[in-house]
């Protein structure tokens, strides 16, 4: 599989994530969130645990086979603004980002007092980043996050 195709069902999946228009799906692993996205040939998972840490995993299949994965962890600080308002900038940030149909490469976006911030190295081969967001200089939100393709 040619990694610009892997990119564009990527984006096109966390686009539909973003919205809400993937579907949530009963968890292949107990006590876990789970959405599924759907396009051809192509599956995409993404499954969680927990809610102010999460612990998470996104695999894209290609006729049942597992192609690609990565793994993050997120960590949510006290926030001194309503949780929901963090999640529509998140929401917004990362839809801005898909517009652009960019997945990796640093990437930095903001909006009034929130300020979103993704620095990564290397392909959809093989990566780890960061991201944070600010809310007035201070992180409430990080996530660590590395994958890449299997073979």
């Amino acid at each position: 599989m040619k990694l610009e195709e892997l990119e564009r069902f990527i984006i096109a999946a966390r686009e539909n994530v973003a919205r809400g228009q993937a579907r949530r799906v009963p968890p292949e692993r107990s006590g876990a969130a789970e959405i599924l996205y759907r396009e051809g040939g192509l599956t995409y998972r993404d499954s969680y645990f927990g809610q102010g840490r999460l612990l998470g995993q996104e695999i894209v299949r290609r006729a049942g086979t597992v192609v690609w994965g990565m793994n993050y962890w997120i960590v949510l600080a006290d926030l001194p603004l309503p949780g929901g308002e963090l999640a529509s900038f998140l929401q917004r940030a990362q839809l801005e980002r898909y517009r652009q149909r960019r997945l990796l490469g640093s990437y930095s976006w903001q909006e009034r007092l929130l300020r979103y911030e993704d620095h990564n190295e290397g392909d959809l081969d093989k990566f780890q980043g960061d991201v944070h967001i600010f809310y007035q200089d201070r992180s409430v939100y990080h996530m660590r996050y590395c994958g890449g393709r299997l073979r």
